[in-house]
This record gives C-alpha cells, structure tokens and sequence, in this order.
C-alpha cells in the first residue's frame, strides 16, 4: 500500500506520474494505473470533497476502461462545483463509452467552455475508436 502523500497537490502529481509511466511503457501499465488509484483513494479518504481528487480519479478509472465508475466520480466533481475542463471532457469520454452518446456530446460542449486545471489531465481518448 502507498505512503499516503503529505498533500492534496502531492497525491494528484504522485498519481500523475504513474499514470505517465503506464503510458510511457516504462512500467507495466495495469500496475501503474492500479497505482494511481491506490494514491488518489488514499488521499480520498482525507480529502474526500476535493473535486481534483475526484477528477483524477475519474480520470484514472476512464483509463482503466472502468466508465460506470469514472462517470460517477466525475459527475459528483461537477456537482460539487468543480469548473475543471478534464472533468467535463473526462466524463464525455466515460459516457461515450458507456454507449450515451447525446449525453457523451453535452459534456463534451460544456468542457469546451472550460478551462483546464493545471493540477489534472485528460483521459486517454481516441475519438475514432474510443
């Protein structure tokens, strides 16, 4: 199990790294991934109304192909107030492989109005095979 990180911003650039090195191949990318969650559930667990961390971890899950999950986490970021444009866009890549597409295209048009938190990322997308 991971140290727990000493910050929210430490937790959230812990998990980033794995989720880099999972797609870097530089490490075995169900363990890096898997990673990242067990980092973002931690500090979860303290933190558990901070929308950065349920974006991460919405995002994380999207990369898993786990999108029952991502969406819940995501959608709870943006009722919670987040304005981050990754957890708009991170749930229309979540609800567009949940097969909603109308749903997938208006939270993509509402991330098209935001701005990107500097503290999360996009989900890995490919809008022709998604």
């Amino acid at each position: 199990m991971p140290l727990l990180p000493a910050t929210v911003n430490d937790a959230l650039r812990t998990a980033r790294q794995h989720v880099h090195a999972a797609f870097a191949g530089t490490y075995d990318a169900d363990a890096a991934l898997q990673a990242a969650c067990a980092v973002l559930d931690d500090a979860l667990g303290v933190h558990a109304d901070d929308t950065r961390l349920l974006t991460a971890l919405g995002t994380v899950y999207c990369d898993r192909g786990q999108y029952a999950q991502a969406s819940a986490l995501l959608r709870r970021a943006l009722a919670m107030g987040s304005d981050d444009r990754h957890a708009a866009f991170n749930l229309g890549v979540a609800l567009l492989n949940l097969g909603r597409s109308s749903q997938a295209r208006t939270a993509f048009n509402t991330a098209a109005t935001m701005t990107a938190s500097a503290h999360t990322w996009e989900a890995w997308f490919d809008p022709q095979a998604h």
